[in-house]
């Protein structure tokens, strides 16, 4: 694996930020985020941000559990900035892949799997305030070969011609670069590209080892409240993973009996082979933070 760093002015002077680590059961934590605003006054929030991510990581609690109660703690001590992050775990024996997006742009992930992410109810940033986040998490089975890389938004924002760089050209700069070297050899790129690059910028790019025994089937689970599940937004959602008009009732009605009193349940939809199939289980507090 590789990350690079380039910050908008200045060393350490910008809001985005990075981390790989292990964990525990032979797995890999990825982190990368982007706290609004430059400058030092970014850096404190940055900090606070990052290292609370981290600890919940190591705790054992899953990326969108993560998300979800790095907001309730400190989503209201940001000063009204807020943080767009995108955190993972890998597992190299069973090429499991699991990441949950708080406003941040979806991983690319290129290489013997086609995958497309499902945007549909993404969850909001971590201090917006509006919304609870942490709702929407995906899990991906990848096979050897594959690289995967997580981003900030400086990359896909940068101007070329009067255009937004965007997720595809980014996707195709990033054919042919080497593992070990791949992300400050990515974000040169962009800036040799661009006409104006102006935005901080951080990238960690991985590949997928020999061990990798995935097969791309994929995870795609969203945490609903009852009342939204009759919401058109919910609909799009089991419409982009590949649920059909013909199941759908079923599944919302089965979500609701699930949920219960807890009146929360998480839609879990496993597609494999083009086919897709929904189960529903209630939603749990983390053990961490139950009571």
């Amino acid at each position: 694996m590789s990350v690079a760093y380039r910050p908008a002015a200045g060393l350490a002077a910008g809001g985005d930020f990075y981390d790989a680590f292990e964990l525990d059961g032979d797995r890999v934590a990825f982190i990368v985020g982007d706290v609004s605003g430059h400058g030092r006054e970014a850096l404190s929030r940055t900090t606070l941000v990052h290292y609370t991510l981290r600890a919940y990581l190591d705790a054992g609690l899953e990326p969108r559990q993560v998300l979800g109660l790095t907001d309730q703690a400190i989503g209201g001590d940001l000063g009204g900035v807020f943080a767009t992050v995108v955190v993972a775990t890998y597992e190299p024996s069973s090429g499991a892949f699991t990441y949950a997006s708080a406003g941040h742009p979806p991983p690319i992930v290129s290489g013997p799997v086609e995958y497309e992410p499902v945007t549909e109810l993404s969850s909001p940033p971590i201090g917006i305030g509006l919304l609870p986040t942490g709702r929407r998490q995906t899990t991906i089975r990848l096979p050897a070969g594959c690289d995967v890389c997580l981003y900030t938004d400086g990359l896909i924002e940068a101007q070329v011609e009067g255009e937004l760089l965007g997720r595809d050209r980014l996707a195709e700069m990033m054919a042919g670069l080497q593992t070990e070297t791949a992300a400050q050899s990515l974000i040169d790129a962009v800036h040799v590209e661009a006409d104006d690059a102006s935005d901080d910028m951080a990238a960690c790019v991985f590949s997928t080892g020999a061990r990798a025994a995935g097969d791309g089937e994929r995870l795609e689970e969203l945490e609903v409240e009852v009342a939204m599940l009759d919401h058109r937004s919910t609909e799009r959602f089991l419409e982009a993973c590949r649920i059909s008009a013909d199941e759908m009732p079923a599944t919302i009605s089965h979500a609701r009996d699930v949920a219960g009193d807890s009146e929360t349940a998480v839609l879990r939809i496993a597609v494999a082979d083009g086919e897709a199939s929904a189960e529903a289980e209630p939603a749990t507090v983390p053990a961490l933070v139950a009571g």
